[in-house]
């Protein structure tokens, strides 16, 4: 029996800035069936709070990709930091000719320039970042980033993470979280090991769990568990790790909900 549910937001439960009634109808459903929720999003938190309002508060939440877990009562399980001997290091490692960067901390997106490409990409995305000119020199100081997002063509996304897998594999981790987006965070942070913590803490086995997502930083939870469910939409790369196949949230429950 199904204990607790996962999703991811974008992509696989909001859409282009927006949620399908059947879906959260779908996870209410799961709430009835006494199921427990999370969400686990490359977002920040207060974005999945305020996304998920429709639910209340009932749900536990991975935000920045496993940096933060969050319980359905407010309660911090985990902050992951970077070291910081490596804060800088990543950002000059980022080419800022190639590359649109983002940095966020525990409740901002911060960016040097709002450039007129940035603002349409944030109108389109639902995301509002704080111009700062000085970002570079407050980093670690006024600012402590929690995560790096990397907007750029994808060959050069893939170079950046190789270099970075190269140059600092005991300081980050870095993974494709949407078309022409590489998060880079702390070490052994993903969906994946936030899970884990999760379930470790609510006594919650692995195969007692369901989880759905449509990009590769949901690889690490469809690792965890034989019940995963990938959005038919996602890469081939991506289904591949998933056990299920579907077309919406709605129809994984759906399946969840046969599952003994």
């Amino acid at each position: 029996m199904i204990k607790l549910f996962v999703s991811d937001l974008d992509g696989t439960m909001f859409h282009q800035g927006q949620l399908f009634e059947h879906d959260v109808e779908a996870l209410k459903n799961l709430i009835d069936q006494g199921v427990i929720l999370c969400f686990a999003s490359g977002r920040l938190d207060y974005e999945i709070v305020k996304i998920m309002e429709s639910l209340g508060n009932n749900f536990h939440r991975i935000s920045m990709n496993g940096t933060y877990i969050y319980s359905n009562e407010g309660e911090a399980l985990l902050d992951a930091t970077f070291h910081p001997s490596v804060i800088d290091k990543v950002y000059e490692m980022i080419t800022h000719d190639k590359f649109l960067i983002y940095v966020a901390d525990n409740s901002t997106y911060y960016i040097e320039e709002k450039t007129d490409l940035v603002k349409e990409i944030e109108k389109n995305s639902s995301m509002n970042a704080v111009e700062l000119k000085t970002l570079k020199s407050d980093l670690g100081k006024s600012i402590t980033p929690k995560k790096y997002v990397v907007l750029g063509e994808d060959e050069d996304l893939l170079e950046l993470q190789k270099e970075l897998q190269e140059e600092l594999p005991e300081y980050v981790t870095s993974f494709i979280s949407a078309k022409n987006c590489l998060d880079i965070v702390p070490v052994n942070v993903s969906k994946g090991s936030a899970i884990q913590i999760l379930i470790e803490k609510l006594g919650i086995k692995s195969n007692e769990i369901a989880c759905i997502g449509d990009a590769y930083n949901d690889i690490s939870m469809f690792e965890l568990t034989p019940n995963s469910f990938a959005m038919e939409n996602a890469d081939d790369e991506v289904k591949k790790y998933a056990s299920y196949t579907v077309p919406s949230v709605a129809e994984a429950v759906k399946i969840v909900l046969q599952m003994k």
